[in-house]
């Protein structure tokens, strides 16, 4: 009675395997929307016109890619040279700012404004000196 129950429980287990597999093959292959139909992958979009694939250095022999990396070059001066004449201006108005400051107090006490604002000077010319090596 042993081996024959033994052989039905394996022989139900592998017969439900049998309907059960086949089913879920069937379901994990096909990706289906609502309407039926199988799903795409998502695209990757493509580079702008005229830019290398990713990875790969422009060519410098190119010559509208030497225009373009010139034009760029041009905007960025443009811009850096921009930002140093705010920075100085701004400089200039803490640097005066401050000889008031100092006019002011006396010569035993400086208030903690003063040594803030020179260290706002402190780091504004450094940041300014920075800029016009690089």
């Amino acid at each position: 009675m042993r081996c024959s129950f033994a052989k039905l429980r394996w022989g139900i287990l592998g017969l439900s395997a049998a309907i059960v597999l086949p089913i879920a093959g069937s379901m994990a292959g096909s990706q289906t929307t609502d309407t039926g139909q199988m799903q795409q992958p998502p695209t990757i979009p493509a580079p702008p016109f005229g830019t290398p694939p990713f990875g790969e250095t422009p060519n410098p022999n190119d010559p509208l890619e030497h225009r373009r990396l010139e034009k760029m070059e041009k905007a960025r001066n443009v811009d850096r040279q921009k930002q140093l004449e705010r920075d100085t201006d701004k400089l200039l108005a803490l640097a005066k700012e401050l000889k008031e400051e100092v006019g002011k107090s006396n010569a035993d006490t400086l208030s903690v404004d003063v040594v803030k604002k020179a260290a706002e000077i402190e780091k504004l010319a450094k940041s300014v000196k920075d800029r016009m090596r690089g």
